[in-house]
């Protein structure tokens, strides 16, 4: 082949490396943009109140709470020493995550699959997820784990195929990415467990005996071994944090129903619904060949890490997200074979690729909101030129975060709503948020009644609208919400006998509101469930009182 019979080829590598690039660019900068433009979530405050100024040790071995990611508290604690954007700062380890993501996942399709249009297809699966793009620009560990659970997937099957000279570097792959699948969130000891031991059953030729596996997969074995003290003293060491983890949260299941339901759940929200029946598919019909046995190992995983959730608790779909590459990939191997071997789909590939893009842009943005917590930053702004007669409520996490963004701000705007409410909008649930009066439990009263009218102060935070009214004489109050407004609250919560009624049948509403100094506000609300009340006494209560305290029922 002559020079200028490469010109062509060099140019289109070149048109091709640059075309990549400039999707790669235009993928960050708007993670960029959403990071810097989006409030903060709870669990992301969170995160940064009880770990940024942390010792190294505190945050390896606190661990009941599902807000305490180790590497992205270690990787958050670091750059907020020097960044001064904060937000940025809490949110760049998840960045970075994403961005390894990328670059692992296009060399992992430029050595793996033969087909353009398969490639596009795969990175096109991923990259665009929504729930994957929304923890890229989340402060929380779940994309840095997403990037460690592929690449030990990756260095897996670099390992089967390679040559003995690369069995070093993909070991210690496998050894970094075990580690930090782990630190990343701790399920990831079940990512590691599955994914390698599944991997052992697919390719180990264990009739070859003993010393031939141990020469052939002797750096593999090591890095096994050396993961393994790792787990036996990190996670044996901190046990009993994460049995109380465990006991917290997740869901536990009684029976095969709920299992499935759970499981069912799981594949959709994660949209691994999808692309299991071509894996599947691909898994028997390819059994034998590298593609085959690719799909066998995703869709067996898939399997055994849903069977993981009866002992380990099930958790949220988001737990679940680092089986999205690893199943996009495996179809991707079956789609690269059946565009390599079938004339009439490699004439088609580029509709294919086309139409699996569409797709994925399509549904992109809005799985990213389904993942997301609304953004309380904007909602706030919003409701603050409601009508001040409309005494707005938030679900308490969510009140957490307009208290961190808004202090001061947020309290007068509660207080002045206090003075004469006439409506109450109740926001994101369609509850009463409280938080008692004697231990601060957060809690909910239901409202007791159809709302006035319901809908979306913004893209994805619902609200529902309910009157206010007085109490009647005689009422029986059974099944209604009644509210406690009380006015020049400090001298007035003092009274003991008030004080009593309050704490045994009253929570405070917004009580976030509440800390935010040692003197309790000018106004306070509470709220309780009217079964235990009785009308006429709390009139009475009124009466006493007069000027400082009024009660109002929930109506519509």
């Amino acid at each position: 082949m002559t020079m200028e019979d490469d010109k062509p080829a060099m140019t289109r590598r070149n048109r091709t490396v640059l075309l990549i690039v400039g999707c790669f660019a235009v993928l960050i900068g708007m993670r960029i943009m959403n990071i810097l433009s989006r409030s903060p979530e709870y669990d992301e405050i969170w995160t940064v109140h009880h770990y940024v100024n942390a010792s190294a040790a505190r945050i390896l071995s606190d661990v009941a709470t599902p807000n305490n990611h180790v590497l992205n508290s270690l990787g958050i604690r670091f750059f907020t020493s020097w960044i001064s954007h904060t937000v940025f700062a809490m949110r760049l380890p998840a960045l970075l995550g994403f961005a390894g993501l990328s670059v692992l996942l296009l060399r992992c399709t430029l050595i793996l699959l033969r087909n353009k249009a398969a490639r596009g297809a795969v990175l096109a699966a991923v990259l665009l997820d929504g729930a994957i793009l929304h923890y890229a620009e989340t402060a929380r560990g779940y994309s840095l784990q997403v990037f460690f659970v592929f690449g030990l997937f990756f260095s897996l099957l670099c390992f089967a195929a390679g040559e003995p000279k690369n069995r070093l570097f993909n070991a210690v792959m496998w050894l970094i990415c075990a580690l930090g699948s782990c630190l990343a969130v701790s399920s990831g000891v079940v990512y590691v467990t599955v994914l390698t031991g599944l991997w052992g059953l697919l390719n180990v030729p264990f009739r070859s005996g003993f010393r031939r596996i141990c020469h052939d997969y002797a750096w593999l074995i090591a890095a096994g071994l050396c993961w393994i003290v790792f787990v036996a003293v990190w996670y044996g060491g901190n046990y009993t944090q994460f049995a109380q983890g465990r006991s917290n949260f997740g869901e536990t299941f009684v029976s095969v129903t709920q299992f499935l339901r759970f499981s069912w759940n799981i594949l959709y929200s994660t949209g691994l619904i999808f692309p299991l029946p071509l894996v599947i598919a691909g898994g028997i019909r390819l059994r034998r060949e590298p593609a085959g046995k690719c799909c066998l190992l995703a869709g067996g995983t898939v399997l055994l890490v849903l069977i993981s959730a009866i002992f380990t608790k099930g958790g949220p779909p988001r737990v679940y997200l680092p089986l999205v590459p690893v199943v996009m990939l495996a179809a991707g191997t079956v789609l690269d074979e059946l565009l390599s071997r079938s004339e009439k789909w490699r004439k088609a590939r580029l509709f294919v690729l086309l139409a699996v893009l569409a797709l994925c842009a399509w549904f992109s943005e809005p799985r990213r909101i389904q993942f997301s917590d609304p953004d309380m930053g904007t909602a706030f702004l919003d409701l603050k030129k409601s009508d001040p007669r409309v005494l707005v409520v938030y679900r308490p996490t969510d009140l957490y975060v307009v208290v961190t963004l808004f202090g001061k701000e947020a309290a007068a705007d509660h207080v002045r709503r206090l003075e004469s409410p006439a409506m109450l909008l109740l926001v994101h649930d369609n509850a009463i948020g409280t938080m008692r009066f004697s231990d601060s439990a957060t809690g909910a009263v239901a409202p007791g009644c159809p709302a006035v009218r319901h809908g979306e102060v913004c893209s994805n935070l619902p609200y529902w609208l309910y009157r206010l009214r007085p109490v009647r004489p005689g009422e029986n109050l059974s099944g209604k919400a009644v509210l406690c407004v009380t006015q020049g609250s400090a001298p007035l919560l003092r009274s003991p006998d008030l004080n009593s009624l309050l704490k045994k049948d009253f929570a405070s509403v917004n009580g976030f509101l509440m800390n935010l100094s040692n003197e309790l506000p000018e106004r306070c609300c509470f709220a309780s469930e009217g079964a235990v009340l009785n009308a006429d006494e709390l009139l009475q209560w009124e009466r006493k009182h007069p000027g400082q305290l009024f009660f109002r029922v929930v109506c519509n």
